[in-house]
């Protein structure tokens, strides 16, 4: 039975008061901006998953869902040719426009390692900045590729798009030079612009969608928003130094020299195959992938579901689908607190919460399989609703584990987890164009039943084989002894 934590001694006052000189020293301001930036980079390709729900319908017998072409036919018993008028389908079908979703987490995964290269190489301003101009530039052509004529077009747009969300992998390294990554809300802060472009994407599409500016004008809001915000961004991210250089050098120049010149070094010794040999470490990996499943599942789908499937309006469905992860924030900060409050041990706890989040989850989904949305239209929908809102508390289960177990590695395994977060992605998308039809809650209800058994599962191989154990290769002066990686010339290390 849990408790609460005892009236903490002198020690732990002296370790709280220097936590809290620490805290002074943040740059809180400049963390909000990158958390922004983050977001809209994120938000970008989010904006597609309200506005499919604005998208022609397939073949509703109208002149409009087809083009015609001319084409040359040849008749060799005649030896003569004519031209022919083809009609060929303009619109794309429901599986086409949801495949759009599907591929942007290909462009992510594939992304992550030159991502990595060069931010290794060219610092955080520039990797950075780089991954906002891979954002924009596909969604500047990709509104007018949203048809059958370009589908595969419409595809590589995604994938680039998708490449843009690999900006993490500067972002979280940049935040892990002021935040303590000891600290056990370091995921929530980390991840938290995922929940915050989620918040604001949907209704603001969805208004803009529905107005006389037509679905178009929501991918080109998201493109000036990037543009703003990176603007303020690189106008205040350059302190007196950068300045002066750059009115002796100029602007570019100082931009694309000042950063390798003033980083400091260090000598990258990770274990890799230490770590990849851990079965702890690939338990956090399976329970991330069932979360970020059942998370897009919710995010990245919510729209469709609330207005093809259930019946709301556009409008309602994109408000009510971002109540999930205004729960999910809420849940996450709530379980971190009571974390500390609790006097179990971290074991338990950890097991407590993620129980919570996954096992509820997966009840409600399961419940879900049961119900008609033509005779239970609310019922679904609050049910859909709650299924989500405590995810949250897997925040002080499984990624608080990852915590403990990888010590000063956190920051490497987070890195993996996002990269986990993106094959969830495209798993989760690829189950539901292979299972999910349009309107049909049959093929939805066996959606929801294998997310609820696969969360379920997760949740026990997790139970079992929890551990707040600190791992041997987290440990100072560990040697790996099947790899030691070493790189002779210095690099960067996260450029301020």
């Amino acid at each position: 039975m849990s408790t609460v934590s005892p009236k903490p001694s002198e020690g732990d006052e002296e370790k709280k008061t220097t936590t809290m000189e620490n805290i002074k020293h943040i740059p809180f301001f400049f963390i909000f901006l990158c958390t922004l930036c983050m977001s809209s980079i994120y938000a970008n390709p989010t904006v597609y998953q309200s506005t499919i729900n604005f998208l022609h319908e397939f073949r509703n017998s109208s002149e409009s869902d087809f083009y015609e072409e001319v084409d040359n036919q040849y008749d060799p018993e005649k030896q003569t040719s004519r031209d022919v008028i083809v009609k060929y389908v303009y619109y794309l079908s429901n599986p086409q426009k949801e495949s759009l979703i599907t591929v942007t987490s290909v462009g992510t995964v594939l992304a992550a390692t030159p991502i990595t290269y060069a931010y290794n190489n060219m610092g955080f301003r520039r990797s950075f900045v780089m991954c906002a101009f891979i954002s924009i530039i596909p969604a500047l052509f990709f509104p007018i590729c949203v048809n059958a004529k370009t589908y595969l077009l419409a595809i590589i747009l995604r994938i680039f798009q998708g490449c843009s969300l690999a900006a993490f992998i500067p972002y979280v390294c940049k935040l892990s030079v002021f935040i303590p990554f000891d600290h056990i809300s370091v995921p929530i802060i980390v991840f938290a612009y995922s929940h915050i472009s989620e918040v604001f994407v949907h209704p603001i599409v969805s208004h803009m969608a529905s107005s006389s500016l037509g679905w178009h004008s929501a991918h080109y809001g998201a493109v000036i928003t990037i543009l703003i915000i990176f603007f303020i961004f690189v106008l205040i991210h350059f302190d007196e130094d950068f300045k002066e250089r750059a009115s002796t050098i100029g602007f570019c120049n100082a931009m694309f020299e000042y950063e390798r010149t003033r980083s400091r070094t260090f000598d990258l010794r990770i274990p890799y195959l230490s770590i990849y040999q851990d079965f702890r470490i690939w338990v956090i990996f399976f329970t991330s992938f069932a979360y970020g499943c059942a998370l897009q599942l919710f995010y990245q789908f919510g729209p469709t579901f609330f207005h093809k499937v259930v019946g709301h309006s556009e409008i309602s469905s994109a408000y009510f689908t971002i109540i999930a992860p205004i729960f999910n924030l809420i849940t996450s900060c709530s379980s971190v607190y009571l974390y500390e409050k609790l006097a179990n041990s971290e074991q338990n706890k950890m097991r407590f919460f993620n129980t919570v989040a996954f096992g509820t989850c997966g009840i409600f989904l399961f419940a879900l399989g049961f119900f008609d949305p033509e005779h239970h239209k609310y019922i679904v929908t609050v049910m859909y609703i709650l299924a989500s809102s405590l995810l949250g508390c897997s925040y002080a289960g499984h990624l608080r584990m990852n915590q403990l177990r990888s010590g000063h590695l956190h920051l490497f395994l987070l890195v993996n987890i996002f990269i986990v977060n993106s094959a969830a992605m495209f798993f989760s998308s690829l189950l539901n164009v292979l299972i999910a039809k349009n309107t049909d809650y049959s093929s939805w209800s066996t959606l929801f039943i294998v997310h609820a058994i696969f969360l379920i599962i997760a949740n026990i191989i997790f139970f079992f084989f929890c551990s707040s154990e600190r791992a041997n290769w987290a440990k100072e002066g560990y040697e790996d002894s099947s790899i030691q990686p070493y790189r002779d010339e210095p690099l960067p290390q996260f450029p301020l």
